[in-house]
């Protein structure tokens, strides 16, 4: 029986001429002894005409809070939380004011946050929910009560991201300012 035999070389792909190079837009040399023309582009200069912030005064912007927003509605006959109503329950449901010498206190006490979203309102307000209604009773019932025989009393907030923790904490030390309290806030 007969088997062909087939031949094989790998240097004849090497004796082939190379294909014509594509043009990808690099310069060719001219020939020696011919004139070009050669434009140089003139590179873009950017002037930086704005000031470097100061040391701090960028992380005083980004903790920068707005209380108001003259653009925003006003909510007509808003009232303010006070000492006497702040347990009301006729009041749950409703939007109250923050009184003018308590905001310059909690701004003080550093009790605000940006993500609070205060730019939304005309003035400062806060909904009395159910929970600040009863946290409210709680603490006008341990103002009333003798100095003596005071317990203290321990909550812990939990809740979702955006659930309104830090909004009650606010509350909370709104209240304890309205009953005259000292109030120590140890802010982030």
């Amino acid at each position: 029986m007969y088997t062909p035999i087939l031949a094989f070389s790998t240097s004849t792909p090497f004796h082939l001429p190379l294909p014509p190079k594509k043009s990808s837009g690099v310069k060719v040399v001219p020939k020696k002894g011919t004139k070009s023309l050669v434009i140089k582009k003139k590179k873009k200069t950017v002037e930086n005409r704005a000031r470097r912030p100061a040391p701090g005064e960028r992380k005083a912007m980004r903790k920068r809070i707005v209380l108001s927003n003259v653009n925003a509605l006003k909510v007509p006959d808003m009232q303010d939380i006070t000492a006497e109503n702040m347990y009301d329950r006729r009041l749950e449901g409703q939007v109250l004011g923050l009184p003018e010498q308590i905001v310059d206190q909690l701004r003080a006490a550093e009790a605000f946050k940006p993500t609070q979203g205060w730019k939304m309102f005309w003035r400062p307000g806060m909904l009395m929910r159910r929970e600040t209604v009863d946290m409210g009773k709680t603490i006008a019932e341990m103002s009333d009560t003798d100095p003596t025989t005071r317990k203290s009393i321990r909550r812990i907030l939990v809740g979702e991201k955006g659930s309104g923790k830090s909004i009650m904490l606010l509350q909370a030390i709104t209240m304890a300012m309205l009953k005259g309290w000292t109030v120590i806030h140890l802010p982030e």
